[in-house]
């Protein structure tokens, strides 16, 4: 089985490895941290931890010239990097059981977590040059919507789904269900190759088989004088804009949520995350499939739109409808569709990025897109505090709601086969000099 020519084992493949990614994900935001606040870690030792897990993901831009530069060829592209990853994402989650006390080895727990994350960003960056490498124009949008609603699942998994386990048995059995499921998956990467006559394990046999143009970089100075070359097209600069800009109203609402839901709409603790990370997410992963298919028929570029459009139409409404906030159906209501339409959102822009990726470079191209992302809405966190002393609270949504609908002037800007019109796709040799 292989890969580039077998659509259905493609899905397949694509869509388990995000499940791996989502599941240590929700494994932290929500198992490992009811056990520990249950136990009366404090908010300080908290954050430490959480700040170690989502560090890498800030980083992880320094994987894509790795991976694009060094590989071993006979075995793929991307395949070593992704089943290396894998494994030592197991590796670090059956080191956390070897901690006596995870309350009082705080310490040691959050370097496990961060190395962990480390690795889940390698799987993430390998994964998704992956995808940028194979998957056809004609399947794009669909399958980056099961691959982001495998992700939901998998945080699904890992946080209801172990929450479970931690309620009949205890952490130690979580932990080793983890790394049996992590396990588990590896075996879908490797059993199958990218292309067909290429080594499956590095003492078989075979030979490299990726076309010569797309092989790897000649150097990491000569890749990034490609990656500045991909970015000097309109598309690929508008691209990067909208990765900037994209997210900086869901980083504001995000900082702002949880207090205002909690002390001034006086929310349960638990049905603050019952909501936004049970139903939240299952609406997020409905989202994502929904918005890929949608992607598909209707063009991702144009989603993207839609989904920008919905969801600053969606603060906005919110803005306006204060003497509603108090009741819980409403707020609701606006927390699941809210979490809808930034799926679709996400899911077409994952597209769109994909499309005007170039694949001499893709993980370094693609992941910088990412990187954008996560900036954007990190930056959106870092000024809530500000805007939250300057404005009042429905002024800060109808501000990110105009803000994000505002968005939609750069996206028709955005020719999605810009980039292998005039760059090549990697298939002929002369395409990358």
């Amino acid at each position: 089985m292989n890969l580039s020519d077998n659509p259905r084992i493609r899905l397949l493949t694509l869509c388990a490895l995000y499940v791996a990614q989502g599941i240590p994900w929700g494994f932290v935001y929500y198992t490992l941290a009811a056990y520990l606040a249950a136990r009366g870690l404090s908010l300080d030792q908290w954050g430490t931890v959480l700040a170690m897990s989502t560090l890498p993901w800030a980083l992880k831009f320094v994987w894509g010239p790795i991976i694009d530069r060094f590989t071993f060829l006979p075995m793929g592209r991307r395949r070593p990097w992704i089943l290396l990853a894998q494994v030592l994402m197991a590796v670090t989650i059956a080191t956390m059981i070897a901690i006596p006390d995870l309350v009082a080895g705080v310490a040691a727990l959050s370097w496990m977590v961060f190395l962990h994350n480390v690795f889940n960003s390698l799987q993430d960056v390998s994964v998704d040059a992956l995808a940028v490498d194979l998957l056809a124009e004609g399947e794009r949008e669909k399958v980056s919507g099961m691959m982001f609603g495998a992700k939901y699942l998998g945080t699904i998994i890992g946080g209801f789904g172990f929450g479970f386990i931690l309620e009949d048995y205890d952490l130690r059995t979580v932990l080793i269900a983890q790394v049996a499921i992590l396990l588990g998956i590896m075996l879908v990467p490797l059993l199958v190759r990218e292309r067909a006559g290429e080594r499956l394990l590095p003492w078989t046999k075979g030979r490299t088989m990726a076309p010569a143009a797309v092989r790897s970089a000649a150097s990491i100075r000569r890749l990034f004088m490609m990656l500045v070359r991909a970015f000097s097209l309109r598309s690929t600069l508008m691209g990067a804009a909208i990765a900037l800009a994209g997210y900086v109203g869901v980083g504001i609402l995000g900082a702002v949520t949880p207090g205002f839901y909690v002390n001034e709409l006086g929310w349960e603790e638990k049905q603050y995350t019952d909501i936004l990370g049970g139903a939240g997410e299952l609406f997020g992963l409905m989202g994502s499939v929904a918005g890929g298919f949608l992607a598909s028929r209707f063009g991702a570029r144009r989603m993207a739109a839609v989904a920008t459009i919905l969801l600053g139409a969606t603060w906005i409404g919110f803005s306006l409808c204060e003497p509603l906030w108090p009741e819980k159906t409403f707020v609701i209501a606006f927390t699941l569709a809210t979490g809808a339409f930034s799926a679709v959102l996400t899911v077409s822009l994952f597209a769109v990025f994909m499309a005007i990726s170039w694949p001499l470079i893709a993980a370094t191209q693609f992941t910088t897109y990412m990187a954008f992302m996560n900036l954007s809405q990190t930056f959106g966190a870092k000024i809530a505090g500000w805007l939250d002393r300057l404005l009042y609270l429905d002024q800060i949504y109808l501000c990110a709601g105009v803000f994000q609908i505002s968005l939609i002037l750069l996206l028709p800007l955005i020719d999605p086969r810009q980039t292998r019109r005039v760059l090549g796709d990697g298939t002929e040799h002369d395409s990358s000099r």
